[in-house]
């Protein structure tokens, strides 16, 4: 995986520089892949964070995917912190990664770094517990080979798409088809709270009868979100 550190202005900027764009197939993808050479790269394996709170690498470890399996060399290579981006990339999609600045973005190319997909992001989150995920309507959903309308996520997280390797997945292709790999993230934020984010961006997630594209949010039990015709309940406990 390829990971940067940087700022940004404030949220508008960070917004504006990792915006898709799609339509011209001369034209990169985002002013993040212009500053990298490249015109295209799969957002299925991009994780971009905008977060004034961060305080050190710590904190931006607990965010990251698989973080665990490479914390000890990140730590050396970042001897001083004052950020407010992480963007980490899981695949080769850039041939040259690279630091770059432009207006209102600073990044600083830390380097790249071989992962477990077996690994949890660094911390202890045995603290946190578990939330659950309720499918409505009746359904019954194959998770991990078996019949459920009820799915327990640990702190390690779940990705709402189709199977994939990118860690712990619930495949909803076969009542969606039109979703992307990784749809929807459950997980815990830098702050430790639990946390929905949609990276599809294709118009198919609502958070209640919103619109979700491209959103994150800290649900409540209660709380409603679905992806195309397929509708979930979060909640803290399994009934």
């Amino acid at each position: 995986m390829d990971l940067w550190l940087g700022s940004a202005a404030n949220k508008r900027a960070f917004n504006a520089f990792f915006k898709e764009r799609y339509g011209d197939d001369s034209a990169p993808i985002s002013a993040f892949a212009a500053s990298q050479g490249e015109k295209f790269y799969d957002h299925d394996f991009l994780e971009a964070q905008f977060e004034p709170k961060f305080k050190s690498i710590d904190d931006v470890l607990k965010t990251v995917s698989f973080s665990a399996s490479f914390a000890d060399e990140v730590c050396e290579k970042v001897l001083e912190f004052d950020f407010n981006v992480s963007v980490a990339f899981f695949g080769d999609d850039f041939s040259d990664p690279r630091s770059i600045e432009v207006d209102g973005i600073k990044l600083a190319y830390i380097g790249r770094f071989q992962y477990d997909r077996k690994s949890s992001p660094v911390g202890d989150y045995d603290h946190l517990g578990h939330v659950y995920i309720h499918v409505q309507g009746g359904q019954k959903l194959d998770f991990e080979g078996e019949q459920t309308d009820c799915i327990r996520v640990d702190a390690y997280g779940l990705m709402i798409g189709r199977t994939n390797p990118y860690g712990r997945s619930l495949d909803i292709s076969s009542i969606v088809p039109d979703v992307a790999d990784c749809q929807l993230r459950i997980s815990v934020n830098a702050e430790g709270i639990w946390e929905l984010r949609d990276f599809g961006n294709n118009g198919l997630s609502r958070l209640g009868l919103d619109s979700f594209d491209g959103e994150r949010s800290m649900p409540w039990p209660g709380i409603k979100f679905s992806v195309g015709a397929l509708e979930f309940e979060w909640s803290d406990g399994p009934m």
